[in-house]
């Protein structure tokens, strides 16, 4: 009686779904579904205060998708902190620049690429905004590279802000996106062990860039099985959601070593950009999805796909109460 229950739950539940989405995988097309994420795969913005394998989520604690309480507050504070600043680090509002770059690898690096040139010469963006792709080829900026203070890509950033006339001491905002080069593929174990690197590389940033104030994290966009690296392929870049999610939150509730402010302050403030994991469907919190055909290669956004994550970013940057501060025309 209870198998016959159940079948007849799933069966109505499949009737309703198919109902409220038809029309959605009618635009789709089949072949764009074919690699559709298994079930329980759901956005973090999606899922809220619901469970993914008994971890709550949202992007941040209790569920929600914006921040709140002091960390709100503080991040209110350090943001309206962020004033244009000269090579040495001193204010400067007539000649000095807000520096915000990218670290990381290639898909990181085509994002901060295509949003330079949607904030170049944009009367809706800050006038003394300088915006860099700090970003390297794969492999050179996994996470374990960046955690690596003295490491190549450290030698590389140096010499690259060099030329464009900028230095350590003048980089304010930090967007970081890259691999993680961890093998595992079990849940939480995959997700916590990079949360653990991303936590090393803001206290390694903090060391280097001893102005660095605030540290954007979007997750990483859905990739397809035709991606050739295998730890680009799913599980993984969702897992990457859940680590940047459990970092953010880590700084939240105070754990050593994620400390932001006072006297024991060892990192940067850490919050999310735009939350960019989604699948072939359209995501009930802001109609975002992400297919194939938006890619290159199952892994890389093609010329379109690379448009829509950039124009989304630079959104987020000019509507959230928080990044308009700083990146928003003043």
């Amino acid at each position: 009686m209870k198998i016959k229950i159940t079948t007849l739950l799933t069966a109505l539940l499949f009737i309703t779904c198919t109902k409220e989405n038809s029309h959605q995988i009618a635009a789709a097309g089949t072949s764009e579904l074919t690699n559709a994420q298994s079930p329980d795969d759901i956005p973090l913005t999606d899922l809220g205060g619901g469970l993914y394998r008994g971890y709550v989520g949202g992007l941040y604690p209790g569920g929600s998708n914006t921040p709140s309480g002091t960390y709100a507050q503080d991040l209110l504070t350090t943001s309206n902190s962020i004033v244009p600043i000269d090579i040495n680090g001193n204010p400067d509002p007539q000649k000095g620049y807000v520096v915000f770059i990218s670290m990381g690898g290639s898909t990181g690096g085509k994002n901060m690429t295509a949003l330079i040139n949607k904030t170049k010469g944009n009367p809706a963006t800050y006038s003394r905004l300088k915006l860099i792709n700090g970003n390297q080829p794969a492999q050179k900026a996994t996470l374990t590279t960046i955690k690596a203070p003295n490491s190549l890509y450290w030698v590389r950033l140096s010499s690259l802000l060099a030329g464009h006339k900028s230095s350590y001491k003048q980089v304010q905002i930090v967007y970081l996106e890259t691999d993680d080069g961890v093998t595992t593929l079990k849940f939480p174990d995959r997700p916590n062990i990079i949360k653990g690197s991303i936590e090393a590389c803001l206290r390694t940033m903090k060391k280097n860039m001893p102005n660095l104030k605030v540290v954007y994290l979007l997750g990483r966009t859905r990739t397809f099985p035709n991606t050739t690296t295998p730890w680009n392929r799913e599980p993984s870049p969702y897992y990457f959601g859940w680590a940047s999610k459990w970092a953010i939150q880590d700084q939240i509730n105070g754990v050593p070593g994620t400390e932001y402010k006072g006297a024991n302050a060892v990192a940067p403030m850490v919050t999310w950009g735009f939350y960019q994991w989604a699948d072939s469907l359209p995501r009930k919190t802001d109609n975002f999805y992400w297919r194939f055909s938006q890619t290159k290669d199952g892994l890389h956004a093609s010329e379109v796909g690379q448009d829509t994550l950039s124009k989304r970013f630079q959104q987020f940057l000019l509507t959230d109460t928080y990044a308009s501060k700083w990146y928003a025309a003043h």
